[in-house]
């Protein structure tokens, strides 16, 4: 018994040795949301989010991102602001993402997660591009639609300007050593 033990500590200790915590370094990454409208397509930049992952040979760990609604900016005052209304910004002033465990399966990091968006939860699957040279980087991009988060797009000019219901979540993050 204490042999077994023994044996399973040290596999818990080698697993736990080889995990590199990691976070984005914001001054090199970028996050916007882009869409379109019943007027022209238009770009939200996201200026302040982060994230923390344990980093192994074959999986990243303990995935956890969030960014911060009132950072999301158009360049826009008007857009922004319903942006914010539309996200009920003032309820949920955080975007997360959760995953206990994604894959890395040559250069792509696969598996599931959890997106919140204005409160509502739902499990997404994930498939992003890794890169492992000098800088550690992740891209990729994230199809939704508002309404599976219950966000009701956001109109302009008395309903006449109309912002599509699918939004497309672009990122380039990134990453360093904690």
């Amino acid at each position: 018994m204490k042999k077994t033990f023994t044996i399973l500590s040290l596999l818990l200790y080698s697993t736990l040795a080889v995990c590199q915590p990691v976070t984005i370094d914001k001054s090199k990454s970028d996050l916007a949301i882009q869409g379109t409208s019943s007027l022209h397509d238009w770009e939200s930049k996201v200026e302040d989010f982060q994230a923390t992952a344990d980093f192994s040979e074959d999986q990243v760990l303990n995935i956890a991102f969030e960014a911060i609604v009132k950072s999301i900016k158009s360049g826009k005052s008007g857009m922004d602001n319903n942006t914010y209304k539309a996200l009920n910004e003032k309820e949920y002033p955080k975007i997360t993402f959760k995953a206990n465990q994604l894959d890395i399966k040559g250069d792509q990091l696969v598996g599931n997660g959890q997106l919140t968006i204005a409160g509502k939860t739902n499990d997404i699957p994930i498939n992003l591009t890794l890169s492992n040279a000098s800088e550690r980087s992740v891209k990729g991009s994230i199809k939704l639609k508002m309404t599976e988060y219950g966000v009701t797009p956001p109109t302009a000019v008395f309903g006449t300007i109309k912002t599509g219901d699918e939004v497309t979540i672009q990122f380039n993050f990134t990453l360093k050593n904690t």
